[in-house]
């Protein structure tokens, strides 16, 4: 018996992971369109259509062919083929689940996201009201103050902007910019952010508003939270760095450059617009001359920022573990200290402190930070990368394989800048290191 292949409402799109698919089977990651012959999209946009539940054989034979005379060679190689398109995305393969004797499923939340007429974009918002830009300039207020520790009160006040004004592109773009901060910082999971990022960054899109930070910020979406660089690169390298403002799109150009092993390009980038009078950039350029292995560089840059804003706290900590990296554990212990991190022992940043000290020659006291995170939290941490670090320093292999290990499964934000880190040039004999670096290697798509 043969029938037409039911047909998806066009009107209709699904999202999962940082992956969309419309109704006429258009798979994307972010703005990219991905190859999918006629049969993987009629195969898709079923899986899609039962958002996780179970595609029987009979079912699948009926939507996707139409009828029932195909051979199971036939289902298995285009499940097969479809997968191989998923294989090097940040979800895998397993994205699609075989479910032996019931069929398959798509094994990863999927969302229905856009309803008819939304997809074409989206209306001209009004300008923001008074107390919408109010709300707006106090997110940003705690935004700027380069504390991690502060960047949830920014968001709270950047979505109650979002709620009065939900197409303000300026706090879209700083709402996302302010998540992927965190997790840059170790302080989120990529799986538990993607989904958010990728609709927030679909609406700015939508809106052809601040076009060149949204771009940016779709090149470091791509690069560091989804760990694909090397279409980050392909799609943006041959024209993004000479068309991008300075500012913060210049800064999310630079981060990809750092993490991708290509610090001493982002120098003259970023060098040019330091500002004696202004403190943005000077951490990130402090970084980029740190991972050429330039000490004395990054730890003046850093001293110059706090002599624009002593009250940074992100670019102290910095600071601290630039000199402990760079044997000078005196001061290193003096700028940690004065950040007060050590004596808040709930914070997310106490890797931070636990890696100074383990630097510093303060083995006890970092065992006793590492210790105390193991029980009560496991191996399931925040900052995975840091902890790794520390207690590579500390001589337990083991439990930095581990450790490590965790950072590249769930793709730890400080994972890619953290492999380039210039001290680590004095483990290169770890087993540990090596098993880090390799698997970074496979996971972290990097192939210029």
């Amino acid at each position: 018996m043969t029938h037409s292949p039911i047909q998806s409402n066009t009107h209709t799109s699904w999202t999962f992971g940082p992956y969309s698919l419309d109704g006429e089977g258009n798979l994307r990651i972010g703005p990219t369109v991905l190859h999918l012959s006629p049969l993987q999209r009629r195969l898709l946009l079923a899986l899609a259509r039962q958002q996780g539940q179970v595609l029987s054989r009979e079912t699948l034979l009926e939507e996707v062919w139409g009828h029932t005379q195909v051979s199971e060679v036939s289902i298995s190689r285009t499940v097969h083929g479809l997968r191989r398109v998923f294989l090097d995305g940040p979800l895998g393969s397993s994205v699609i689940r075989t479910i032996y004797g019931g069929g398959y499923r798509l094994d990863v939340p999927v969302r229905v996201a856009v309803q008819a007429g939304v997809e074409g974009g989206v209306k001209p918002s009004a300008f923001p009201s008074a107390q919408t830009l109010s709300t707006f300039v106090e997110g940003m207020v705690w935004v700027r103050r380069r504390d991690p520790r502060l960047l949830p009160r920014a968001e709270r006040h950047l979505r109650h902007c979002l709620d009065m004004a939900p197409d303000f592109t300026s706090a879209l773009v700083a709402l996302v910019a302010t998540r992927l901060a965190r997790y840059q910082w170790g302080l989120l999971t990529a799986h538990g952010i993607e989904n958010e990022l990728e609709v927030l960054l679909r609406r700015a899109e939508a809106s052809g508003d601040l076009s060149g930070e949204v771009l940016a910020l779709r090149v470091e979406v791509l690069s560091l939270l989804h760990w694909q660089p090397d279409l980050a690169e392909d799609r943006f390298a041959r024209w993004l760095p000479s068309q991008l403002p300075e500012g913060a799109p210049l800064h999310s150009w630079a981060r990809h450059l750092i993490a991708t092993g290509r610090a001493s390009a982002a120098r003259p980038l970023l060098e040019p617009h330091l500002n004696a009078d202004n403190p943005d950039g000077w951490l990130l350029t402090a970084v980029a001359c740190w991972m050429t292995g330039d000490h004395g560089s990054a730890i003046g840059h850093l001293r110059e920022q706090l002599a624009i804003d002593g009250s940074l706290a992100g670019a102290r900590l910095v600071l601290s573990l630039v000199l402990a990296d760079g044997d000078q554990p005196e001061q290193a212990l003096r700028e940690l200290e004065t950040t007060a991190i050590p004596a808040d022992p709930v914070n997310g940043l106490q890797a931070f402190t636990a890696l100074i000290l383990a630097l510093c020659g303060q083995s006890a006291a970092a065992q006793t930070h590492l210790r105390h995170v193991i029980d009560v939290q496991g191996q399931s941490l925040e900052m995975t990368s840091l902890w790794g670090l520390t207690a590579l320093v500390l001589g337990e292999d083991d439990l930095a394989a581990n450790l490590l290990d965790q950072a590249v499964h769930h793709r730890c934000g400080l994972a890619p800048f953290v492999r380039h880190l210039p001290g680590l040039s004095r483990f290169e004999h770890s087993p540990a290191l090596a098993r880090f670096q390799m698997a970074m290697k496979n996971r972290f798509r990097c192939t210029f």
